[in-house]
Order: structure tokens, then C-alpha cells, then sequence
């Protein structure tokens, strides 16, 4: 039953502003079917001046078929949700042989979507929080009724995402936009093992110097013929890469060569200071089972109980080890007195230091090779030979060095690589999905992202569906 008082909004929403002549002019309060309170504004499409929309004679008679009530919701500012009345049907004319032509209506109401049941406030808004806030379609759906008081389901956000996206150009087309928007030179290559149950395949990821997405596309193998396919692929679309920054694949590095053969390679220092330090952890762990199995093993009971501390320590203080920077006082204190107790530790974080020095210190090509000499010439490395931790880590370092020091070589090319953002930013789309279902609902996220974030899209309604505004020229 509607409440006796009139309601004046006290602000104007987009869907008010584009559709006045809609309005009676009426607002209250009404109770829907389970007896919950909610604002409402009726309107009644029949009012619009249809004859010079549709372009007719002014004597043209207009008629009304199905008329029906639908209501559609609105974000809500206030502690009650805002629903809209529409009065609506299916509109028709006589032409001049008395012809019957009936005409859409949903092209015209700018700011509603009948279909919907929404406004494209609301679609813009689900679709921005879905693919750029990147907390999932259930959280989506959670802060839309929390926060603004609006009931949608996840199957319906799923679908606008859909539908927006099939706006869009398709792949080889946005990054054609991209490029007549920035030229591209470089090209930050990684791969990503999607969430999710069903079988992981790699999805390739090639991120620019300017640190936009161009592509991320599934492939069955990572291996060199796929790998070169996919290049060919960026090829055609008109990507000339001049430098590639990639981890230590091999694969990537003969695709490349194969493919771009005039482009650099550089080996992203990220991925080497990871494959180095994750070499020496399996030592460090080594070393730290090797003193906790000596203390059951001693017969003296006060060093077995020291040996059992100094595996406890070194256990709980693992991440401090392998930290070089940014120690405070007291972390500096701590590992003074552990490195005191196990001298093994000084070793490994002089080694470190050392392998970062390389790529961080060196006074040139020549500089680095020294220091790599130096490296390999060390008692760590001597006395412990090729099979160790510290030798392994040296042979890595030996076997891949001319594409780790390629920054220091070719002007231009830059020590570090971006592809790891990109990896982030394909995660954060992931998020609540538990890993998209297919390689589509990726694309469609990744097109739409690439089109809200670099291309200063924004998701309208500007042809009578969800609609993406054209970027300026």
C-alpha cells in the first residue's frame, strides 16, 4: 500500500536527468512482496515526444499494446532502496498504406535498461568493481546490496561482464588500438597456470614498456613450436619487439631468436635472485637437517641440547637469513648473534650479497664478468664443489650470463622486467572466480580491463546495450 506523503529526491540520478519527460512527478514510499519499505519515482514512457524521436508526421497516431508496469533498481544513497515505475508497451504506428510498424523503446531511455531491470549506473558500476576492483562476482553482488541497497545475483553480473565485453574489439583489434595509442618496443614475456580445477595449461603474457597487458592467451604446451606460434601471431597483429625481457626459459629465448631474430633478451633480475635463492635455501635446509640430526646423535647431553636450539633459531629466523635489506637494530643484533653461534650463515649471506652485487655494483660488461670470476674462484664454491648449493648456483649464473648482463651491454635495455605486474593483475581478475571457466571469460576480463585502464573507456550505455564510449581521438 503506498504512504500517504510525497517524496522530493533530494538529488538527481542519471537515470532522472536523461528521462524527465518520463516522470509524473510522484515519489513515495511502498512495501514490495515480503513487506520490506523502498522509494519509488513512477514514470510512464508514453509521455515522450515519440513522433519526434521516431522523426514522424505530427498527426501520426501512436498506439500501445501490452502495457505493462517494470521496475527497475537504482543505487541507493539512502537507508531504503530506489526502485523506478515504468509504465511501458509495445509501441506501433500506421505508415501512409496503413501498414502496421512497431518501434523499440529501449535505444531511447538512456540511463534505464528495461531488459536489465537495472539502471546503466548500476551496470557501470558492477562491471567496473567486478574487473578493475577485481573482488570477485559474490563480493560484487555482496557490496551492490550492503552498500547502495540493490539485489543482483552473480549469474546476472556474469552476464553484463559478458555483455560488455562483446562490445569491445577482440584481441588482435585492441592491441591495434594500443599500438596507434603508444608504440610498443618491448615486450615483458611470462606465463601464468590458472586457478581453479580443471587442468592447467600455461596462459602466455606479454606486458609493454608502459606496463599495459597486450595479450594473454591459453596455450596447450610451453614448449618452442607454441611458443614460436604465439609470437608469429603478435607478429602479424603488428608487434615489432625489440627487446624481450623473460625468465631463464629456455624455450622462450629459441622462440625469440626464431621469430624476433634482431631482438635482445634479457634475463629479468627478479627470476635470476629467485633461482639463486632458492638454490641456496635447499642448502641452508640441508645444513639445518644436518644439525638437528647431530644433536640426536652426540653423546654429550649439554651440546645436543645446543645443537636442538641452533635448529630451532635457525628455523625460526629463516626469513631473516636470506633478508639483506632493510635490517633494523634489532634484526641486526639477532643475526650477529646467530651468524656468532653457526658461522655457515655468514657464508651463505656473503654468497648472496655477492651474487646481487653482479647485477647491482658492476662497473660495466667487464665488471660483471670479473665479479663472476671472482665468484666461481671462491672457497665456498672450491671447497664444496660443482654439486653443491653455492656450485649450482654459480653454474646457473655461468650457463645463462650473456642474456642476465644483456642491460649492461646494449644501451637502453633495463635490468628489470614487468611481466610480474602483469601476473598480479591477471590474479587480482581471478580473484573470487576460483580460476575462470574457460579461455573466453578471460578474454573477456582482459579486454575489458585493457579498455577501462588504458584506453580511458568507461562502460556506458551509448547504442542501447552495455556499450564501451570510444576513446578520444
Amino acid at each position: 500500500m503506498r504512504a500517504a506523503c510525497t517524496l522530493r529526491l533530494p538529488h538527481l540520478t542519471e537515470a532522472i536527468v536523461c528521462n524527465r519527460d518520463l516522470a509524473t512527478g510522484f515519489a513515495g514510499i511502498d512495501v514490495d512482496a515480503e513487506r520490506k519499505p523502498y522509494l519509488f519515482v513512477e514514470m510512464d514512457v508514453r509521455r515522450r515526444s515519440w513522433r519526434k524521436v521516431l522523426d514522424l508526421p505530427g498527426k501520426t497516431r501512436l498506439y500501445w499494446d501490452n502495457v505493462r508496469t517494470v521496475e527497475v533498481q537504482e543505487l541507493s544513497p539512502f537507508l531504503l532502496p530506489i526502485r523506478y515505475r515504468i509504465k511501458c508497451g509495445d509501441g506501433w504506428f500506421r505508415d501512409g498504406q496503413g501498414k502496421r510498424h512497431y518501434f523499440g523503446i529501449d535505444e531511447h531511455l538512456l540511463g534505464l535498461d528495461l531488459k536489465r531491470g537495472v539502471t546503466t549506473t548500476v551496470l557501470r558500476v558492477a562491471v567496473l568493481l567486478a574487473v578493475v576492483g577485481g573482488v570477485g562476482l559474490r563480493c560484487v553482488a555482496w557490496l551492490l546490496a550492503t552498500v547502495f541497497s540493490l539485489d543482483v545475483s552473480k549469474s546476472a553480473l556474469d552476464r553484463w561482464v559478458e555483455e560488455a565485453a562483446a562490445h569491445l574489439p577482440n584481441a588482435e583489434e585492441m592491441v591495434k588500438v594500443l599500438l596507434a595509442q603508444k608504440p610498443v618496443t618491448e615486450g615483458h614475456f611470462d606465463e601464468i597456470f590458472p586457478r581453479g580445477k580443471r587442468k592447467k595449461k600455461p596462459v602466455l603474457v606479454v606486458r609493454d614498456e608502459h606496463g599495459r597487458i597486450l595479450v594473454a592467451e591459453e596455450v596447450e604446451h610451453r614448449d618452442e613450436d607454441e611458443v614460436v606460434r604465439f609470437l608469429e601471431k603478435l607478429k602479424r597483429w603488428g608487434l615489432s619487439f625489440r627487446t624481450f625481457y623473460i625468465d631463464h626459459c629456455a624455450s622462450y629465448a629459441k622462440a625469440i631468436k626464431v621469430v624476433y631474430k634482431d631482438a635482445q633478451i634479457q634475463y629479468d633480475y627478479f627470476h635470476i635472485l629467485q633461482n639463486v635463492w632458492r638454490t641456496i635455501w635447499r642448502g641452508f635446509v640441508r645444513h639445518r637437517k644436518d644439525i638437528k640430526r647431530r644433536s640426536g646423535e652426540v653423546g654429550t647431553p649439554w651440546y645436543a641440547a645446543k645443537l636442538e636450539a641452533l635448529a630451532k633459531r635457525l628455523w625460526e629466523n629463516r626469513g631473516l637469513i636470506f633478508k639483506l635489506n632493510d635490517l633494523t637494530d634489532e634484526e641486526r643484533v639477532k643475526l650477529a648473534d646467530l651468524v656468532a653461534d653457526d658461522p655457515f650463515l655468514d657464508t651463505v649471506r656473503s654468497f648472496l650479497g655477492r651474487v646481487r652485487g653482479i647485477f647491482t655494483d658492476s662497473n660495466g660488461e667487464m665488471g660483471a664478468r670479473q665479479r663472476l670470476g671472482r665468484l666461481q674462484a671462491s672457497d665456498e664454491v672450491r671447497t664444496s664443489g660443482k654439486r653443491s648449493a653455492f656450485g649450482r648456483a654459480v653454474g646457473f649464473l655461468d650457463d645463462h650470463f650473456e642474456h642476465m648482463i644483456t642491460f649492461l651491454r646494449v644501451p637502453g635495455v633495463k635490468r628489470n622486467s614487468l611481466a610480474e605486474t602483469g601476473m598480479r593483475t591477471l590474479r587480482r581478475l581471478e580473484q573470487g572466480h576460483d580460476g575462470f571457466r574457460n579461455a573466453e571469460g578471460r578474454d573477456c576480463y582482459v579486454r575489458l580491463f585493457q579498455a577501462i585502464r588504458y584506453l580511458g573507456w568507461d562502460v556506458h550505455r551509448s547504442d542501447g546495450s552495455l556499450g564501451v564510449r570510444a576513446p578520444p581521438n
